[in-house]
């Protein structure tokens, strides 16, 4: 009898002490939801508990960035759990809470992402377009067929939120100073280097938490290269031609079996362009005013081979390893004719023709670079949401650019020139993680980073006739950051929490070895808080409050004191006092999810600016050739102020037709002024792209893409708005293997960029017009198994009562 007694005390001690170590007070669920055959975390989905069987609802949650979600201090008894998520199926199943089984781990959960019905065809298993949290947004273009043959170029001037100029500067609402990177990790290639066909997403971060990189004032752009999951030997071919001297072409290889995945990819590319601008400008100094005009007319080719080499090991079910290799090699070469007219007007007297030169360019370069990155990850089954991941990046980088020209002036002399450039850089990163839940809905986050770049810049130049002054000029610069972050999350029912800071000390110094700019360097500590608050609403709602500080540091060119004088009448130097800009931005989103893969995404934003530096212009007179020239250098001018609201809907129109929609008005103000000259500047910005797919039947779909950016100001001028249509079409063959893709770019060849700029003494306009008319046609052909293993195990769970 005794004996009888102590083992139902032992039993019972063990199962409340279980059950109250766990979750302190009554039932609880925990769980992590992952897309079907990706395993791709389902971040920020909204989880509610509702009764069985009236379906009153009980508790709700978010999940977090990884996808885990913790419900606790539930009373026992039969349930539903139900998570929904922007662009997936909601997902469902029953519980059931009881004395001897009171927390309930439920593991991986997996949801489908939304599925479209046609007439007589369903197409399931469709990623999303647009999807992710309030946080961030996260777009999938695989399915953008306006992309075909195109770049990372092509790819993001299609993405909601972000634009692109005839540089290729990349902006998010019109804010520059964006940080760029591949799969999460810094790199040293440029986007027109990343074919489009290699992207599987694109995640948007306009407010980053404290586990980012505070560079980047404008935000984040994350480019997600695609990844093959299939077991065996799986791979992709595909060729495409452009009009105009246009080709590229794509071999990706993957092999998996068992705990290793092999992959491989090489991508080519060639392209050429024709270009035509003017400027037009006119200068007071000295006796007069100055009149130029400028014609340019040229073409440039650029050829780009690129590879992608490595492999993914699994130790264990909870420990894995990547090892990669990108390297890249990008010949280009261009030719160029510029004809300059130079009149002087004297008041009251007659224009006197002042100088007139044709110039010849002839361009040749070479960039060789390399992305060696190494991942580590280590999770715990036992302890959903528990991670530790760390990574490390190198990139060496060459660019070897030379310019041979040829200057006739209208007397008949000419003068022979020769530039030459070269960029030796190296830069490499370092960075640990760690997630540490905590109790029922909290957790804690670490982190750490160490960043190095290495510039040798060099620039020699030689002149037949000889100048009296040599502008070769050498630059060495460092630049260390060192940082480490902290964050903690949690939630209180509805409403979920998170703070974090992050603190970000630089060290930088740079050496001109020409010159006699002496030697400069800058040490600032910076502290850089962030804070969300989500709340969820009934009916598959959620609204969201985050506040974040960035930093825009000034990059090795902005820094140089080397005055570039390729252009003799337009001159443009560095500035090494160039101070960072800082940015404090806040949002307020909302998100709703409506049934038939119908949702509205809106968001009102407000950002300001400090030590907003920019490109100022103003009149001087050459100290080498005592000429009126017009000299550029980016300052600190002041703050820059932004606000407005932004709205992303997505709709099925008919069984056929769907449409995503992304508008944007906002307005920019900038205030502040250098050298005596007040800067008071506002303009009123519109953005609106109208995307529209058509699955014509089931062979069949067509895709027509509509982009609007209004006028957007800057400290001395006006860019102006631009408009652009484009249409492609998809057939499939071979037993769907294999698709052929028609696309034209521009339709209506109105892509252009024309800027008006203007100060005390000067006024410009120029007009830049870069080929964007072109038809491409593509041929894909898929090979290899055409299903997962994970997918096959998710769609027995599926059957055998799993969460759809």
């Amino acid at each position: 009898m005794r004996t009888l007694t102590l083992r139902r005390l032992v039993l019972l001690g063990i199962m409340g002490g279980t059950a109250g170590t766990a979750w302190a007070q009554g039932g609880a669920v925990r769980g992590t939801l992952q897309e079907v055959g990706t395993n791709k975390p389902v971040s920020f989905a909204s989880v509610v508990l509702l009764r069985s069987p009236d379906s009153t609802f009980v508790a709700g949650a978010q999940a977090d960035e990884a996808g885990v979600f913790e419900l606790g201090k539930l009373p026992l008894g039969p349930y539903i759990l139900r998570a929904t998520a922007v662009g997936y199926r909601t997902g469902r199943r029953a519980i059931s809470l009881t004395a001897s089984n009171p927390a309930l781990a439920l593991g991986a959960l997996h949801l489908r992402p939304a599925a479209t019905q046609l007439a007589g065809v369903v197409v399931t298993a469709e990623r999303p377009v647009l999807s992710g949290g309030l946080d961030k947004r996260v777009v999938d273009v695989t399915k953008d067929l306006t992309v075909t043959g195109g770049t990372a170029i092509d790819v993001l001037q299609n993405v909601p939120s972000v634009t692109v100029d005839q540089t290729g500067a990349v902006s998010i609402r019109g804010s520059g100073g964006v940080t760029i990177f591949i799969d999460g990790k810094p790199t040293g290639t440029t986007l027109d280097q990343i074919p489009a066909s290699s992207i599987q997403s694109v995640e948007v971060i306009t407010n980053p938490s404290a586990r980012y990189d505070a560079s980047g004032a404008g935000g984040i752009l994350n480019i997600i290269l695609k990844k093959e999951r299939r077991d065996g030997l799986n791979g992709q071919v595909s060729a495409t031609g452009g009009t105009g001297d246009k080709a590229n072409a794509s071999l990706g290889l993957n092999y998996r079996k068992g705990k290793l995945n092999v992959f491989g990819q090489y991508d080519y590319r060639r392209d050429r362009r024709r270009t035509n601008a003017t400027l037009d400008q006119t200068t007071a100094g000295g006796t007069g005013t100055l009149l130029l005009h400028q014609d340019r007319q040229g073409a440039t080719l650029q050829t780009s081979h690129s590879a992608r080499l490595g492999f993914d090991y699994d130790f264990t079910a909870e420990q894995s390893i990547t090892l990669a290799v990108q390297p890249r090699f990008n010949p280009t070469a261009a030719d160029e004719t510029l004809d300059s007219r130079q009149v002087n007007q004297t008041t009251g007297d007659q224009p006197v023709l002042a100088g007139t030169n044709r110039r010849n360019n002839a361009t040749t370069g070479t960039f060789r670079a390399a992305d060696v990155t190494l991942d580590y990850r280590h999770t715990w089954e036992q302890r959903p949401g528990r991670e530790l991941t760390a990574s490390a990046v190198y990139t060496p980088l060459l660019a070897d650019n030379s310019i041979a020209s040829s200057i006739l002036h209208l007397d008949g002399s000419q003068v022979i020139q020769q530039q030459r450039t070269t960029n030796h850089t190296t830069q490499g990163t370092a960075q640990v993680d760690y997630v540490q839940p905590l109790g029922e809905k909290s957790r804690f986050e670490l982190g750490a980073r160490s960043s190095l770049r290495q510039y040798d810049l060099r620039y020699t130049f030689a002149s037949a006739p000889a100048l009296n002054f040599d502008p070769s000029n050498q630059f060495i610069y460092q630049q260390y950051v060192q940082a480490a972050y902290g964050i903690y999350a949690g939630a209180l029912r509805k409403l979920s929490y998170q703070v974090g800071l992050r603190a970000e000390q630089t060290n930088l110094n740079g050496t001109q070895l020409a010159g006699s700019n002496p030697p400069f360097s800058q040490h600032y500590l910076s502290l850089f808080p962030s804070a969300a608050l989500t709340y969820e609403l009934p009916h598959d709602q959620q609204v969201r409050l985050a506040y974040t500080k960035r930093i825009g540091r000034p990059d090795a060119g902005e820094l140089n004191p080397f005055t570039d004088r390729s252009d003799p009448l337009n001159l443009q130097t560095g500035n090494p006092q160039l101070l960072p800009e800082y940015v404090h931005s806040v949002e307020l989103g909302h998100e709703r999810t409506f049934a038939g893969g119908r949702s509205l995404s809106t968001t009102a934003f407000y950002r300001l600016e400090t030590n907003t530096a920019q490109g100022f212009r103003q009149v001087i007179t050459d100290p080498l050739t005592g000429n009126i020239v017009t000299s550029t250098t980016r300052l600190n001018l002041g703050k820059e102020t932004s606000y407005g609201l932004e709205v992303v809907g997505a709709s099925p129109l008919t069984p056929f037709w769907k449409v995503n929609v992304t508008a944007s008005t906002f307005r920019r103000l900038i205030r502040g002024g250098v050298a005596g000259t007040p800067i008071n500047t506002a303009s009123q910005v519109y953005t609106a792209r109208l995307n529209n797919t058509f699955a014509l039947n089931k062979k069949l779909g067509a895709q027509l893409a509509l982009n609007y950016r209004s006028p957007i100001n800057s400290a001395q001028g006006t860019r102006s708005a631009n408009f652009n249509v484009d249409v492609a079409a998809k057939y499939a063959v071979l037993g769907d293997r294999g698709t052929v893709t028609l696309r034209v770019a521009d339709v209506f060849n109105t892509l252009h960029f024309d800027y008006t700029a203007y100060g005390a003494d000067f006024s410009t306009f120029s007009h830049f017009k870069r080929e964007s008319r072109i038809a491409f046609l593509g041929f894909a052909y898929r090979f290899g198994q055409n299903q997962t293993t994970r997918q096959k195990k998710a769609a027995a769970d599926d059957n055998s009562g799993g969460f759809e």
